[in-house]
């Protein structure tokens, strides 16, 4: 009777240990290093907790998803060499804001370059050249509208 009383309660023990320890996290805490990528707008503001999808070379699904830090800094780890592409998606009291950013990593996974999309590297450009078009638009809409009372 005691050796049957002895198993039934080893036997609970172990049942009872595996629910336990079934919400346990363990962690390791290591120094490595790996790709940083800090998000701002033309204000020069943080990008703050912008949505990031990571994208490994040839892959549809993303490689993580995360969110930058206050500081709109992001961090990964990538496990390959190729063309990564970083998406984030922002937003402000104007509305939503984002970007995409390809990265070639290199044999020891380290940047070899990256390039930005044309409308990043020449934002101003676009901008004014945008509020060239509005003042073109207004002056022909109104000579439209001029040219008609005269008629």
């Amino acid at each position: 009777m005691k050796i049957i009383l002895l198993v039934m309660c080893f036997l609970l023990c172990i049942n009872l240990g595996e629910k336990v320890f079934a919400h346990e996290v363990n962690y390791q805490v290591r120094e490595r290093e790996g790709i940083c990528v800090s998000f701002f707008f033309a204000d020069k503001s943080p990008m703050n907790y912008a949505k990031i999808e990571v994208y490994a070379p040839d892959e549809r699904i993303p490689f993580q998803k995360a969110r930058t830090d206050k500081n709109g800094i992001f961090c990964f780890m990538p496990d390959k060499k190729g063309i990564w592409r970083v998406v984030v998606k922002g937003e402000t009291e104007h509305g939503l804001h984002g970007a995409e950013v390809e990265m070639k990593i290199k044999d020891r996974l380290e940047v070899e370059g990256f390039k930005k999309p044309l409308i990043a590297s020449h934002t101003r450009f676009f901008i004014a050249f945008g509020i060239v078009g509005w003042i073109i638009g207004i002056t022909g809409v109104y000579l439209f509208l001029k040219s008609r009372k005269s008629v």
